[in-house]
């Protein structure tokens, strides 16, 4: 232990006695990262080194620093024994530094926000991997740029009104938060982009940092859920409608029941009245020379001024028109009273043909002006277990796009052609609702059930009805839809859904289900 003690006491002593020689190095070494520093200010990239001299978010793991001191410690004149020591603890200072360095590159490489460290003359002195892909830039396109360049607004207003609101953080006013702005990439891009400047003292010397995220899918999400929700609110202001349409439909059928009553009791009377009119001027005409002088004349002077004879033929062409009039205001009230009304949890026995006579009804103003409507009804249809508003909605969807492809088709009201279909299978109801308008392009046929997917100009259809319709019959009904098209000569339809037979008839004389194909 003695001997222990006094072999570094002579190790101390040597290095005591070595002290002035390193001394004299260091200062050679100062002097000469002096004429280092004096060369580099001589020469035009000055500037860009000086800026690069000052990395800290990209650090290189060996640092020139150590390297040079391992470098002076080599060329010191003393005991080997010591000069390993003094290399070891440098080494593993080295190591410590490396692995401190790696960490927080790792972590800064790793977090999604781009930073840069500005300077006070708004000079990028520094930066993080994600700087550089959110800007698409390289590293030597960022270092040494004036940070202005990533704003669109070049006059950099933007720029001191987050310096003004990151002096007001420091000083505890303002707390610390984004500011959204247009930003520009390298390349020229345009994106939406979240900011804010905070103050870092890192290299004794006021510095900036700027940490941004590009919120291009965030606004993107935003504009989405308030386009949804703006489907949201139209949705629910016609099922509000489809609500009322009930009670509306009760009102007015009151009074056309009135309407129709009254009219039908006028044309019947009129019947009587133009028949004993008819008696009576009979009558008149065998015993006019009985009455007295020109009575005949002037009777019959007032029947051809009253116009009498157009009357008894108009009167019950005017009457009977009112009836039908009447009497299809009657139907489309019926038509949209069943088709509003609120179907419950469970399945209800349906008519499928009066669903869609009720359909057309409804939506005749949507294919009256494109097309002329033919309806192929079974006769046997067995009524089926369904949501009836549901199944409304489906055909209602169906209906529609056949009028929109043949008005896309440009073809006349004359020349367009809708087909409702059923037909009885032997386990299940087939509905086919065929038009000849623009048919789909082979392309488009795979997503034609995709949800947001349309051929429709922007503004003019969602991408919902035929995904909604797909949901509806095969999710909610267990049933299936499919169709067959041709380009330019038009698209079928066919929804096929499951059947109860209700009448208790066999269906052995019944077709048939169709596979897909």
């Amino acid at each position: 232990m003695n001997e222990q003690n006094v072999e570094t006491q002579e190790d101390a002593e040597a290095i005591e006695d070595q002290s002035p020689e390193i001394e004299e190095q260091d200062a050679a070494l100062d002097a000469q990262s002096d004429d280092i520093e004096v060369a580099a200010d001589a020469t035009p990239d000055a500037s860009k080194d000086t800026v690069e001299d000052k990395k800290i978010l990209r650090t290189d793991a060996d640092g020139p620093e150590t390297n040079d001191l391992l470098l002076a410690v080599d060329e010191i004149t003393t005991d080997d024994e010591v000069r390993s020591q003094f290399r070891a603890l440098l080494q593993e200072q080295q190591k410590r530094q490396q692995e401190t360095t790696q960490r927080l590159k790792t972590i800064l490489d790793s977090v999604v926000e781009g930073i840069l460290v500005v300077n006070n003359g708004g000079v990028i002195e520094d930066f993080n991997k994600s700087a550089t892909e959110i800007l698409r830039a390289d590293e030597d396109q960022l270092l040494g740029t004036n940070v202005d360049m990533m704003f669109i607004d070049r006059k950099a207003t933007l720029r001191h009104r987050l310096l003004n609101k990151c002096i007001s953080i420091r000083s505890g006013v303002l707390k610390y938060d984004y500011t959204e702005t247009m930003a520009q990439r390298q390349d020229g891009d345009t994106f939406p982009m979240e900011i804010t400047i905070s103050p870092a003292n890192l290299t004794g010397e006021m510095n900036y940092l700027y940490i941004f995220r590009d919120i291009t899918r965030r606004k993107q999400a935003e504009e989405s859920h308030n386009k949804l929700e703006s489907e949201l609110r139209e949705a629910l202001k016609l099922e509000a409608i489809g609500h009322l349409a009930g009670g509306i439909a009760h009102e007015i059928n009151t009074p056309s029941q009135y309407i129709r009553d009254n009219l039908k009791f006028l044309n019947d009377g009129y019947g009587a009245i133009s028949r004993m009119l008819g008696l009576a001027m009979h009558v008149l005409w065998e015993h006019r020379n009985e009455l007295s002088d020109n009575a005949f004349s002037k009777f019959a002077k007032q029947m051809r001024d009253a116009d009498l004879e157009f009357l008894l033929d108009e009167i019950p062409h005017a009457t009977q028109q009112s009836l039908d009039g009447i009497n299809q205001v009657a139907k489309i009230v019926l038509s949209m009273k069943e088709f509003s009304h609120p179907s419950g949890a469970e399945k209800t026995a349906t008519d499928i043909n009066r669903v869609l006579e009720n359909v057309l009804v409804v939506s005749r103003n949507e294919w009256k002006h494109y097309a002329n409507m033919e309806t192929k009804m079974d006769a046997e249809l067995p009524h089926i277990p369904t949501h009836v508003n549901e199944i409304n909605q489906v055909f209602l969807n169906l209906i529609v796009n056949a009028a929109q492809a043949i008005h896309a088709a440009g073809r006349t009201p004359e020349e367009g052609e809708i087909t409702v279909k059923t037909t009885s299978l032997d386990d299940s109801i087939l509905i086919s609702i065929s038009d000849n308008g623009s048919g789909i392009e082979p392309e488009n046929r795979s997503k034609i059930f995709n949800p947001f997917f349309t051929t429709k100009e922007v503004g003019k259809g969602t991408g919902q009805g035929l995904a909604i319709t797909h949901d509806i019959v095969q999710t909610r009904h267990g049933g299936r839809i499919w169709f067959e098209t041709q380009v330019n000569k038009g698209t079928t339809f066919h929804v096929l859904l499951p059947a109860e037979d209700r009448t208790g008839r066999q269906a052995d004389g019944k077709k048939k289900a169709p596979t897909q194909a």
